[in-house]
């Protein structure tokens, strides 16, 4: 009987003994021809033995959870991989299979399988295993035995004896046994940094005048920051490097407007022309951009290609500019075969975004920001809020070790800014990363307007992905964007830097490192503060305060922030090999470096959580081995799903309040009845259905009569509906009649986009990145990502006494609820509560049938509830008379899965 396998899996596969060679087919490299980018080398055919190539995989059930590397040919393999496995899988078995690496397939030479009853004891199991056939058994149904044995450790560890289970981010004692500071994620590339700033975004642009309702303790105020303006200022004030990652970039869109001008009328530079005018005045100005194949270098897709991304258009604006922008296939790796070679370059994308460039600011010490200060200080601008101010100030100066004060960790060892001259003048590193492209279609406000701007801001930004034939010369509705982005300062920043130039150095061959600054060179580090922290990226202690923006023993507003990545070897020049990879949280897979610690950091988080999750994602999909229908699909795997279902499982067997909200878009981008979004919204669909049946089947085990599985754990969406305004603008064309087009504009309705990629745990812990929940974010060597997890220390539920966290997270959270809802409630501070869950779902609901009337007026807010019935049982289906989503009469709610379409592109 399967038995659930919740918690950590230590695994070691350490050696082969007398493996078998291969006797069947034997690769011999010819001299190498063209054929070689493409096929991999040409090879010639010949019978012949030889000793295997031997590497293993570790399967929990039928799921594949690690991977040794690839070595020699070798008949007694020593691998040495210890792997510590996260697992949240029903299963029969843990089984090991020995391969044999092969460019056109990969044979089995044997099994061993270990029993789950025998793993469920937590015992250590550690020695010589005989392995035994694949798949052909004796007629008494035994394996056959197969030649040779391997050594193997096991131990199963479960969830409950994790002390991270439950803990909140400061709550374990975990970091005192590992020499992992607490709340770190453990065992991953990049460690934790300290002394941090975070400032976080939702959507590109705040409306002027906008006062946000959300209001923190002691008089502190929530302010909301814009993004695109930020980024603008921050570029134009740069003097030293600005380097520029993006799925596109779009050269002629405009990050700044006036709300009451057309895009192209405002007072300011394209993103092109900014960057071409900072690259001029001595600015080094580098882009990695993903070349979408289907724009094929040519004019015949008009440059735009499949996805619309502009890449070639990128390409040709920038060409002899001053501008070094390197278009990135997204290649497989050598130690691939040609399938997946294939299947990575035309499947799989360069998804990350950031911003990376010098900025004023540093003094000499912790950094003292009168802007940051004042949006955190009492509201008004009477005597007791400017000397609250003030003595702020006076205390964090006092604090600070300004340039005539001697540092001991400063002074030990000189580096290469030793005598640099005046502090006073050295510039620091800032970055931006999250969800936001700087592309065409993005610019958006938390208003979401469908029609009313049309005439302004989106007249040459009009973008309409989910309509065929929409165009700006026959009207709404846009397609509006929601999305959330971040601003990092201190240390952090270095490692987002570091994640740049392995790329560069990865993926612009053809420039090598000869574009990028020398920061060792005088020039250069006389103008930008170089910390330690930039030559070393496991550097835990970066030993010079100057690097920070704060004391984080000191400011109580500091972060601690760590970043995360979905990466390969394919992509990142410089990941270390295999065993000091593994030391550094990587995993060599059959000859590749993977960093997947995205996913690993959400399910940490979701593991410490306490009280409840908030998720905003443009997907939302994965965990197929726990899948009730269509098991193991395009191998999507992933532990976030089933984690989130198991965690609200264990809460609603405790017996203690729990609440997981998700915000999706009401479909994926693309035609909502093309055969790619309805089966991603297919495999989304089985995604919730096993979520609420592990939920369901939690509250039946409980006794748990008088809840619902809503109240525990509920989907949502974003839509608007705008009445015509007087003087709105008759487009001088109209959509066809009967068509999705007409259906949308008469009704004055559509979705607002979620593009948003962001995990908030307990108030305390937040993750924004470039990451969908998805295989294709997840997997580490489909498509590469970037991310961040933070949480200010003093803001956590260990250092407030018991009371729930009131910093800005717990603002930023407020602040997307009162975007969504236009409402800021008392409820909303226990979101946990069953009473919030179900105001929320009343919400959603008025929300959804005011979408979906007949009636011509503006919705108060955007929260919807998402299209889908939820049963006491946990069973689900569509909403009843909504099986299609309004406006799409072909469009089904739970999706249709492709007979035609691979699964890996979807999932």
């Amino acid at each position: 009987m399967p038995e659930w396998l919740h918690g950590t899996l230590y695994v070691g596969v350490l050696a082969g003994r007398d493996l078998p060679k291969h006797k069947n087919l034997s690769i011999r490299h010819a001299v190498p021809t063209t054929l070689d980018s493409c096929l991999g080398g040409m090879e010639k055919v010949a019978c012949a033995s030889r000793p295997s190539k031997a590497y293993c995989t570790v399967n929990v059930g039928p799921t594949r959870r690690a991977r040794t590397d690839v070595l020699g040919h070798s008949s007694n393999p020593e691998w040495e991989e210890q792997f510590e496995i996260l697992v949240a899988d029903e299963a029969e078995e843990v089984s090991f299979t020995v391969k044999d690496d092969n460019w056109i397939g990969a044979p089995h030479l044997g099994r061993v399988i270990i029993p789950i009853e025998e793993v469920i004891s937590g015992q250590r199991t550690e020695g010589w295993f005989d392995l035994v056939g694949p798949t052909v058994t004796h007629k008494n149904g035994k394996p056959i035995k197969a030649q040779g044995s391997i050594y193997l450790t096991i131990q199963y560890k479960p969830i409950s004896q994790d002390p991270l289970w439950n803990s909140g981010v400061l709550g374990s004692s975990r970091g005192k046994e590992d020499d992992v500071p607490d709340g770190a994620v453990p065992h991953v590339y990049f460690p934790m940094r300290k002394g941090c700033r975070v400032t976080m975004y939702n959507d590109a642009h705040q409306e002027a005048g906008h006062n946000s309702q959300v209001r923190l303790p002691n008089g502190v105020h929530w302010e909301p920051e814009s993004c695109w303006d930020n980024i603008y200022d921050a570029i134009n004030d740069a003097r030293v490097l600005c380097y520029v990652v993006g799925w596109s970039i779009y050269d002629k869109i405009k990050l700044k407007r006036d709300p009451n001008m057309t895009m192209k009328d405002a007072p300011f530079l394209t993103l092109g022309d900014l960057l071409v005018k900072k690259a001029r005045e001595g600015v080094r100005v580098c882009m990695l951009v993903w070349d979408d194949k289907s724009s094929l270098n040519s004019n015949i897709m008009g440059g735009s290609g499949m996805m619309a991304t502009h890449d070639e258009d990128t390409r040709k604006f920038f060409a002899n500019t001053g501008v070094h922008c390197k278009i990135c296939k997204r290649n497989g790796s050598n130690d691939d075969s040609f399938l997946q070679r294939f299947t990575t370059g035309n499947m799989f994308t360069h998804h990350q975004k950031s911003v990376i460039l010098d900025a004023g600011g540093l003094q000499g010490g912790p950094q003292v920001d009168q802007k940051h200060l004042g949006k955190l200080s009492p509201k008004g601008q009477g005597k007791r809020a400017q000397q609250w101010t003030k003595n702020k100030l006076e205390e964090l100066r006092r604090r600070s070790p300004g340039p005539d004060k001697k540092s001991p960790a400063h002074h030990a060892k000189p580096g290469p800014n030793a005598n640099m001259g005046d502090q006073k003048e050295k510039r620091r590193l800032v970055c931006f990363i999250g969800g936001l492209d700087m592309c065409d279609g993005r610019y958006d406000t938390p208003r979401h307007s469908l029609f009313h701007t049309l005439a302004t801001v989106h007249t040459e930004d009009f973008h309409q992905a989910c309509i065929t034939g929409a165009d700006i010369n026959k009207g709404g509705p846009r397609q509006p964007w929601h999305d959330i982005h971040c601003k990092l300062e201190g240390p952090v920043a270095w490692d987002v830097y570091h994640n740049f130039i392995q790329r560069w150095k990865g993926q612009a061959r053809e420039y090598r490192q000869k574009q990028l600054l020398d920061l060792e060179k005088p020039k250069h580090n006389g103008r930008l503060y170089v910390p330690d922290i930039a030559r070393g990226v496991k550097t835990e202690d970066i030993g010079d305060p100057r690097s920070q923006v704060g004391d984080p023993q000191k400011f109580e507003e500091t972060w601690n922030v760590q970043i995360f990545r979905s990466i390969d070897s394919s992509s990142a020049a410089g990941l270390p090999h295999t065993q000091a990879a593994l030391k550094m949280g990587l995993s060599a897979q059959k000859g590749k470096i993977v960093d997947f610690s995205i996913q690993e950091a959400y399910v940490h988080a979701i593991r410490r959580a306490k009280r409840h999750i908030y998720i905003e994602n443009q997907y939302f999909l994965g965990s197929s081995h726990a899948w009730i229908e269509d098991k193991g699909v395009g191998n999507a795997n992933h532990l976030i799903p089933v984690e989130l279902a198991l965690k609200v499982a264990s809460k609603i067997k405790a017996g203690e309040p729990f609440g997981c909200v998700v915000v999706l878009p009401m479909y994926s981008e693309g035609v909502p009845d093309s055969a790619s979004v309805q089966e991603v919204i297919f495999w989304q669909g089985r995604t919730i259905q096993m979520m609420y049946h592990i939920i369901g089947q939690a509250m039946q085990d409980a006794g748990v009569h008088d809840q619902h599985p809503r109240d525990y754990l509920s989907f949502y969406c974003l839509g608007n509906k705008e009445a015509h305004w007087d003087g709105e603008p008759t487009p001088p064309q109209h959509p066809a009649a009967g068509t999705p087009y007409e259906k949308a504009q008469q009704h004055r309705r559509f979705q607002v986009y979620v593009h948003s990629k962001m995990m908030v745990v307990d108030d305390e812990y937040i993750i924004i990145g470039s990451a969908n929940i998805n295989q294709r974010s997840m997997d580490g060597s489909r498509d590469t990502e970037i991310a961040m997890g933070a949480f200010q220390p003093k803001h956590c539920t260990g250092n407030t006494k018991g009371s729930y966290p009131r910093g800005q997270i717990h603002g930023f959270r407020l602040n997307c609820w009162e975007e969504h809802t236009c409402d800021v409630k008392e409820l909303f501070e226990k979101p946990e509560s069953t009473e919030c869950m179900r105001d929320l779902a009343a919400i959603g609901q008025k929300n959804w049938e005011a979408y979906c009337s007949e009636e011509m007026r503006d919705m108060k807010g955007h929260l919807m509830t998402y299209p889908i019935q939820v049963n006491q049982d946990g069973s689900i289906g569509p909403l009843p008379d909504w099986e299609h989503f309004p406006d799409f009469p072909a469009a089904k709610v739970l999706g249709t899965k492709s007979a035609t379409l691979p699964d890996l592109l979807t999932s």
